[in-house]
């Protein structure tokens, strides 16, 4: 296995990791706001409301970069390649 491959894994490995964590948090959010025992204050319920909107980006971003085809372990081809400069008919390039 060549350092890259090793590098790749290991990212795959951290990335994994964090995304595991932040379901955790998210899901410790929700169950929190949904099965509290006693009625919350307003202020918590509010500082809920905000930790549930911070954290549907990190969920997305999480999701893009676990089902968008191909991730990064590839290198992607560029799109806007310029073309060669045609030459002229007596040798000069325009």
């Amino acid at each position: 296995m060549s350092v890259n491959d090793k590098i790749q894994l290991v990212r795959f490995y951290a990335r994994f990791v964090i995304a595991i964590v932040a379901m955790a948090i998210f899901s410790y959010i929700v169950h929190m706001m949904l099965v509290a025992s006693d009625e919350m204050t307003s202020s918590s319920k509010d500082l809920l409301n905000i930790l549930i909107g911070a954290f549907i980006p990190i969920l997305a971003g999480i999701a893009k970069f676990y089902f968008e085809s191909g991730g990064d372990l590839h290198q992607e081809d560029e799109k806007n390649i310029l073309p060669p400069p045609k030459p002229t008919t007596n040798g000069e390039e325009e």
